[in-house]
């Protein structure tokens, strides 16, 4: 697994979350369980979340991301 993408809030990271379910692209997002015990803002000492796809879908997962990356 790579990252692709560090979300910028908790609504951002469900939209993630959201997409890559739709397009079945298999995914994990690190410290997503680990950052609802501490809601808020997301810092990046508690609740970093990283978005990581498998190497294959790499490049269909920016592509579905890219708008995020124009922010």
């Amino acid at each position: 697994m790579i990252p692709i993408y560090s979300p910028k809030s908790e609504s951002e990271a469900a939209v993630i979350v959201s997409l890559m379910q739709a397009y079945e692209i298999h995914f994990v997002m690190q410290g997503g369980a680990f950052s609802s015990m501490y809601p808020g803002p997301v810092s990046n000492s508690l609740n970093e979340q990283i978005l990581l796809v498998e190497e294959a879908h790499a490049d269909m997962a920016r592509q579905l991301l890219e708008p995020f990356f124009q922010v």
